[in-house]
């Protein structure tokens, strides 16, 4: 969505697939002439061609242009404008199948639309899908995103977060030994990643939920206090550059503490 209030603004709209329909709204109070062009050649030619023109005042515009190549660019521009605001919007609501898996009596499996992948039916992991350590670990999408990694040592020692880009990437850690000596740790890779959200922590039925502070990217579990007894469990999602989620729940003992720090 833009607002147009002087000649030259424009709305610009990327279109990957052929036959996409795209809505094109114009409303507000004005006298102006918007204009809606198709770029020609490869994107970033700067050089576009008319599809359709608008020139009534103040008028209420609803239509609905259809792609007619792949990786389309088209744009809203003001072309002459005399008074007022217009808000305009160019809208993709055409999710389209790219392809679709069925199986033999034709019932469908698997989705694959320009957005998401849709699942009919539940998911089966294979093997790998648990990834056991004792020993201090550094966490890789390649190896670990995805997969539920356990941490089995009574010494505790220091499991290390990739970076977080924003990929989505989910990091799902399980304690399945208490541990009695040392620290358990999770920490950013650098002072660049931090941790957003909060977590349950609990010795009892009345437990307490503490928040990550802004800056905070390492959580220690002493095995009593602050978690770490068998069963806390931890969930990392790269949600943006530098911002993991963070959800889940630590087992303790005696008086419940605080696991955030910025200790990178």
């Amino acid at each position: 969505m833009a607002s147009f209030t002087t000649a030259g603004d424009t709305l610009v709209l990327d279109i990957p697939d052929k036959g996409e329909d795209i809505d094109v709204a114009i409303s507000g109070t004005y006298a102006m002439t918007i204009d809606l062009e198709r770029e020609m050649g490869a994107v970033g030619s700067g050089a576009f061609e008319l599809i359709k023109s608008w020139s009534t005042a103040n008028a209420t515009v609803a239509y609905v242009y259809t792609s007619a190549n792949f990786n389309e660019r088209i744009r809203l521009i003001l072309t002459s404008d005399t008074s007022g605001t217009a808000t305009v919007l160019l809208t993709d609501n055409d999710d389209r199948t790219i392809h679709s898996f069925k199986d033999s009596v034709g019932n469908k499996q698997m989705e694959l639309l320009q957005s998401r992948m849709v699942l009919h039916g539940g998911v089966s992991h294979g093997s790998g899908g648990v990834v056991d350590t004792t020993v201090a670990l550094t966490l890789t999408a390649k190896l670990h995103a995805g997969r539920i990694v356990t941490a089995n040592h009574a010494t505790g020692f220091a499991i290390t977060l990739p970076e977080a880009t924003g990929t989505g990437d989910v990091y799902t850690i399980f304690y399945g030994t208490t541990v009695s000596s040392g620290s358990a740790t999770i920490v950013a890779p650098s002072a660049s990643t931090s941790f957003i959200g909060g977590v349950g922590l609990s010795t009892d039925i009345a437990g307490v939920t503490i928040l990550a502070n802004a800056a905070d990217d390492t959580v220690t579990m002493s095995g009593s206090t602050t978690g770490g007894v068998k069963g806390s469990h931890l969930r990392f999602t790269d949600v943006a550059s530098g911002i993991f989620m963070i959800e889940g729940f630590l087992c303790a003992t005696g008086l419940e503490a605080d696991p955030f720090s910025a200790g990178v």
